[in-house]
């Protein structure tokens, strides 16, 4: 695999494209996969982990547009973002200058993650949504690895590939996603959190019921986010992710790792 090539179409689809914008229409109109329990748990779990980021210095590993950007500003630490697109980048800085932030807080540059242009030992946390599975992962850990701080941490938000319900849906929405972006298996996510390098804190599991179901009560019930299907599919994949076999089919894990 040309790593190279596969930046180049990684940065047209998200620049020309616009992969972001597409992926979000789609979960407005299945809205309910936006708000079932168990994602807004996974959704707080995530948030938390930077919100406490006073005076740290963080990298927005795949900024997007910005926004979780804009949040670890506020809550006053030391923001640096990058992204393939250098038009995400451009709308980063521009809200981050819309919220009255000085330039000297924050840093937005175009940069390829498996190639982080940064000294060793720069930070204290990196933070990932949804962009680890865009590249080549062990790759992108190696240079992440080398600039993280040793006991610094690194927070991932990553969708899993198993669920059946959920492949199909993948299929049939292929603007929504790119064509190089590969949603992590349980055996892929077991190599990831390898120990030779990190140490690994419990991961967060959501979606395993909860998501399929979303995607029907989004169609029959639109109205009702908090519907009592959605309850009792969120009190089941509760019982199911105690048990390993389960947790690989469930939509999104939260993956939090600390640099040995």
């Amino acid at each position: 695999m040309n790593i190279n090539e596969r930046v180049k179409r990684e940065a047209s689809a998200h620049t020309n494209k616009d992969v972001l914008g597409e992926s979000v229409k789609l979960k407005n109109r299945f809205s309910h996969i936006l708000t079932y329990p168990s994602l807004k748990r996974l959704s707080s779990a995530f948030e938390n982990s930077y919100l406490n980021s006073k005076s740290l210095t963080v990298l927005d590993y795949g900024c997007g547009k910005g926004e979780d950007s804009l949040k670890m500003l506020k809550a006053g630490a030391r923001v640096y973002g990058i992204d393939i697109s250098e038009k995400y980048i451009n709308l980063s800085k521009e809200l981050a200058i819309k919220n009255n932030f000085d330039q000297r807080d924050f840093t937005f540059e175009v940069m390829d993650g498996h190639n982080l242009k940064y000294e060793n030992n720069k930070f204290d946390l990196i933070i990932g949504n949804g962009i680890l599975h865009h590249l080549d992962a062990e790759m992108a850990l190696g240079s992440i690895h080398r600039v993280l701080k040793p006991g610094g941490r690194v927070i991932f938000r990553e969708p899993l590939a198993d669920n059946p319900l959920l492949k199909l849906f993948r299929f049939f929405t292929p603007k929504a996603r790119t064509i190089d972006e590969l949603p992590f298996s349980g055996k892929a996510l077991k190599k990831l959190t390898n120990p030779k390098n990190w140490d690994s804190e419990k991961m967060i599991y959501c979606g395993l019921l909860s998501a399929p179901i979303a995607i029907i009560t989004s169609l029959i019930l639109p109205k009702f986010p908090n519907n009592f299907l959605l309850k009792i599919a969120d009190n089941f994949e509760c019982k199911l992710n105690k048990y390993e076999f389960f947790k690989p089919l469930n939509q999104y894990v939260l993956i939090n790792l600390k640099k040995i």
